[in-house]
């Protein structure tokens, strides 16, 4: 009697997880953290995406000294142009939206990118020079951004992500808003991709 409960209890709970998880879309596992709410691939309601310049109202900024951060205010406007740039870039080489674009009027068959810079963080030279690829994440030059697709024109969430670039410490010498610029389009590959295995 004791194995046939068992039994009857193993299959009610795959079938409860089963019933949870069906018709939502795997996630891409392209960025660090990612939601998807899809029941079926963009392909199928979408042939238009616009691309909206992320905000940077709210960033938190790490390991600066004030002239940095000066410094940094002034090239914000340039590395979120070329997130959006690489963003579209991207999704018109590697995907099959009829129409791509950083601006431009919706339709029903448009979705939305939209999204904020979270994280500008210098890092610490020391554990750069010395751990190297094995320094933690806090002690590595990245920048942090999260981001989500919605519904033009209900305003439905459809997937959400955050995710932290790194790399580049040692393509700029100086003034480390250079090396955020080359992290920035690298994040917009990357959410790019993320989009498309969502195509």
């Amino acid at each position: 009697m004791k194995r046939l409960v068992s039994v009857v209890l193993l299959v009610m709970g795959w079938t409860v997880l089963a019933w949870a998880g069906e018709g939502v879309l795997p996630k891409p596992d392209v960025l660090g953290e990612e939601t998807v709410l899809l029941t079926e691939k963009l392909s199928a309601r979408y042939d238009g995406i616009i691309v909206r310049d992320f905000s940077v109202e709210g960033a938190e900024v790490v390991n600066m000294d004030k002239d940095e951060q000066a410094r940094l205010k002034e090239v914000k406007p340039e590395i979120v142009r070329i997130l959006t740039e690489s963003i579209v870039k991207t999704l018109k080489s590697e995907t099959r939206f009829a129409r791509v674009s950083a601006k431009g009027g919706t339709s029903a068959k448009t979705v939305i990118l939209e999204g904020k810079f979270t994280r500008f963080n210098a890092g610490h030279g020391a554990a750069k020079v010395f751990l190297g690829w094995f320094a933690p994440e806090g002690a590595k030059t990245n920048i942090s951004v999260s981001g989500r697709l919605i519904d033009a024109r209900s305003g439905k969430e459809l997937a959400t992500f955050s995710d932290t670039r790194s790399g580049h410490e040692g393509t700029a010498i100086g003034f480390v808003g250079e090396v955020f610029k080359i992290q920035a389009k690298d994040q917009g590959e990357e959410i790019a991709k993320f989009i498309g295995k969502l195509y």
